[in-house]
C-alpha cells in the first residue's frame, strides 16, 4: 500500500478567531463529506474530547473519511478540529439576536490517495504489472480529481466561517 499526499503532510490549516455558528459549520461540513461519499452517518468521527473551564470549553474532534474509487485506489481525508476558549455569546444580526460560539477555531485538513490495497498484496507480481502499465497513467487523473475535491471542501469551510469576501 502506498500513499500519495495531496496536501502537505502537516495538512492545510484554517484558523478563525471570533464568533461563528460552529454547530452549523460542523453539520454542513459533515453533510458535504457524506454527499461526496467520504462517510456515512456513523463512520466519520473517530475522536471527540471536550474540556470545560468555567464558562469556556476546549474541543478536539477528529474525523477520518474514505472514498473508495476501486479495489486499488481510495481517497482519504482527515479533519482535526481544535477549538480553544469557546463560549456562547449573543450577536445582533439585523433585527435578530443569535447565539454564536466565540473563540479560537483551528481546522487541519489532510488528504491523501492510497493505492495498492491489502487485496492486492498477495499478487505482488500482478500488482507491479498493473501499476506500471495502467495505474501510473490513471494516478495523475486521480490526483487532479482529489485535489479539486479537497480544495473545494476547504473553500466551503472558509465560506462558512466568513473568510471569503
Amino acid at each position: 500500500m502506498e500513499k500519495f499526499y495531496i496536501t502537505p503532510k502537516g495538512g492545510l490549516k484554517i484558523r478563525f478567531q471570533g464568533a461563528a455558528d460552529f454547530g452549523n459549520v460542523y453539520k454542513f461540513m459533515k453533510l458535504w463529506l457524506e454527499d461526496r461519499g467520504f462517510a456515512d452517518e456513523k463512520s466519520l468521527e473517530t475522536k471527540y474530547t471536550e474540556r470545560r473551564f468555567g464558562e469556556r470549553k476546549n474541543l478536539e474532534i477528529h474525523w477520518k473519511g474514505v472514498h473508495k474509487i476501486s479495489n486499488y485506489v481510495s481517497y482519504h481525508i482527515e479533519v482535526t478540529f481544535l477549538l480553544l476558549g469557546i463560549s456562547e455569546t449573543e450577536v445582533q444580526i439585523g433585527d435578530i439576536k443569535r447565539k454564536l460560539d466565540k473563540g479560537d477555531f483551528e481546522l487541519k485538513i489532510i488528504g491523501h490517495i492510497q493505492y495498492g490495497t491489502k487485496d492486492w498484496e498477495q499478487y505482488s507480481f500482478i500488482d507491479k504489472i498493473y501499476y506500471n502499465l495502467i495505474m501510473r497513467k490513471r494516478l495523475d487523473d486521480y490526483k487532479y480529481d482529489f485535489y479539486t475535491v479537497l480544495y473545494k471542501f476547504v473553500d466551503f469551510i472558509k465560506e462558512r466561517f466568513g473568510l471569503r469576501g
